[in-house]
C-alpha cells in the first residue's frame, strides 16, 4: 500500500485543491465555535432570567402571605 502523500507540503496542497479544502475546513471549524460559544452565552441569560424570575415568584408569595395575614388580624 502506498500513502496518498509523501510529504506534509503535499498533504498542505491537497493535489492543488489545498486552498478549497482548508478553507472549508476552517469555516467549519469557525461555525461550529461560534455555535458553542452563542448556545453558552443563551444558556447563562436564560438562567440568570429563571433566576430572576422565580425571586420574583418567591417575592409574591411572601407578599401574598403577609396581605393575607394582615387582613385576618384586623
Amino acid at each position: 500500500m502506498q500513502p496518498y502523500f509523501y510529504s506534509f507540503s503535499e498533504f498542505i496542497a491537497m493535489g492543488k485543491h489545498g486552498a478549497f479544502v482548508w478553507s472549508c475546513w476552517a469555516i467549519t471549524v469557525g461555525a461550529m465555535l461560534v455555535f458553542v460559544l452563542y448556545s453558552r452565552r443563551q444558556r447563562q441569560a436564560l438562567i440568570k432570567q429563571l433566576t430572576i424570575q422565580q425571586a420574583r415568584q418567591a417575592q409574591r408569595s411572601v407578599n401574598k402571605t403577609t396581605s393575607v395575614t394582615n387582613k385576618h388580624s384586623h
